[in-house]
Parts: structure tokens; sequence; C-alpha cells
């Protein structure tokens, strides 16, 4: 059974947001999605970065539970996948040099709302624009997740998983 808790950025350093990314690679997770960003009409240099960087590891579109700011909002929505391997989260991780929650919007493109799975299961959602996440793990492997520096709590403010 896995027991949620909540991240906010004062709990995961951009150090730590690495530390914690290499550990549930570490720990099976298999996949991960992301909101590439960009303005209309703009050239949008990061979004395209990103999806070329990324392209050897996309996945097919499928439906996937993922956290939510909204009152209301579905539960799970079809989204953009990664293969999450070594390679791919060297290249993910260049991509997000603040860490999780820090998206910069602007003409060259931005990436949001980072979610990492493990077998289609959630284990890390991240709402970036309100700046808090949910780490879905069992309580040894939160332990584990602590240890690495990454301090959670047992409730949300905001989003809703």
């Amino acid at each position: 059974m896995l027991d949620a808790r909540y991240l906010s950025p004062a709990g995961v350093t951009p150090d730590a947001a690495r530390r914690l990314l290499d550990w549930l690679l570490a720990r099976g997770a298999d996949e991960f999605t992301v909101a590439v960003m960009a303005l209309g009409g703009e050239p949008a240099r990061v979004a395209d970065a990103f999806e070329d960087a990324l392209a050897p590891y996309e996945l097919p579109v499928a439906s996937r539970r993922v956290p939510s700011g909204a009152v209301g909002a579905a539960p799970t929505r079809d989204v953009r996948r990664w293969a999450l391997t070594v390679e791919s989260l060297t290249e993910l991780l260049a991509f997000l040099p603040r860490g999780l929650f820090d998206a910069q919007p602007g003409p060259s493109g931005w990436l949001e709302d980072i979610a990492v799975y493990r077998r289609g299961e959630l284990l890390l959602g991240v709402v970036t624009h309100e700046r808090e996440g949910v780490l879905r793990l069992t309580p040894a492997e939160h332990r584990e997740v602590e240890a690495l520096g990454v301090t959670s709590s047992p409730t949300g403010e905001s989003i809703h998983y």
C-alpha cells in the first residue's frame, strides 16, 4: 500500500530533487510525463530542445492518474510519456536546473507538472503553479527518501490526489 505525502519547494531543493529522481529510477520508476509549454506564435527554443533531446525515449500517449490543483478535476487523463532511464533522466535534469517546482514561463518555452510512474502507478506528481507535489511510496520508502534530504508533510495544502 502506498502512502501519500506532500512536497513543497522548501523540502525539495534542486539537489534533493536530483537525488529523489535518481532514487525513484533505482527503485523501479520506469516512465515520466511533463507538460511541454510554449507561447503561441513564438519560437520555443527550450521546448524544441527538450522535444529533440527526449524524442528517443517517447512512449505512446496513455491514460494516467495525475494530481491536480483544481477541485473536481478528472483524476486520470491522457498524457505524453517518456521512458525513465539513466540516459533520459540525464537529459530531463538538464531542463530542470532549478528543481521540480520552478517553471519559468517565457517565449522560449518551459516545462511544468512532472509526474513519475512505476508500472503505471504514480509515485511523484508535481503541480508546478501550486508549488506542491505528492509523493506516493511505502512507509519504508518514505523513510529512505527522507534520508536523502527530501522532507514531506502528511497533508497537502493545494493539490488533490
